[in-house]
């Protein structure tokens, strides 16, 4: 499929770059469409990581205050999620996973522990975000750090463990409502969980 960039240019740049374009675009019928502006959030690769512990039947999410989610649901702005964090410093995914997990929530994790789950583009009509996603069982780990994330990026984490069955309740309700960790807990549920209930019956 052909694309034609007529024109781009950079209209914001800072923790996001928005990026604005003219262009043209290969229909499905063959013939090219008119010329078409689009806007492009770009802000880099990211990676998010559901940890879960099989033993106690835990996972480990984040909990922090997130501005945007404010401005339409007040009363969910204190976002639990999956651990996560972009792409930095010239960093691969590994890497930066491993930093993650160590910096909001304090495990030492290796890179052999990981289980890829696959990427996604969690707004594909306005951002070239990636997100790469991952698994990890943290049974027996014990916590290295404090966690918390970082102070000199105004970073605000609390920690929160929550049974399984929690999680899924909360799914439902819409409590936990961050795509990433949606897409990470269904993973889970369709490959894991069945084996977990499988033990418990």
């Amino acid at each position: 499929m052909k694309v034609e960039i007529l024109h781009s240019e950079r209209i914001f740049e800072g923790f996001i770059n928005l990026d604005k374009a003219k262009i043209r675009f290969e229909q499905f019928d063959g013939t090219l469409s008119p010329p078409v502006t689009r806007l492009n959030a770009h802000r880099g690769d990211a990676v998010a990581v559901l940890l879960y512990d099989s033993k106690l039947k835990t996972f480990t999410f984040v909990q922090q205050f997130r501005y945007p989610v404010y401005t339409t649901e007040p009363d969910n702005a204190w976002v639990i999620e999956v651990v996560a964090g972009s792409v930095e410093g010239g960093d691969d995914l590994i890497t930066t996973v491993c930093r993650e997990v160590h910096e909001e929530v304090g495990y030492h994790v290796e890179p052999h522990e990981l289980i890829d789950l696959g990427r996604c583009y969690p707004s594909p009509g306005g951002t070239s975000e990636r997100i790469f996603m991952y698994a990890i069982d943290v049974t027996d780990k014990l916590r290295s750090g404090g966690g918390g994330g970082l102070a000199e990026e105004a970073e605000d984490i609390r920690c929160v463990e929550m049974d399984m069955q929690t999680a899924f309740d909360q799914v439902q309700t819409g409590h936990i409502c961050d795509a990433k960790t949606l897409l990470t807990l269904n993973w889970f549920e369709k490959e894991k969980w069945p084996t977990i209930r499988s033990r418990q019956a």
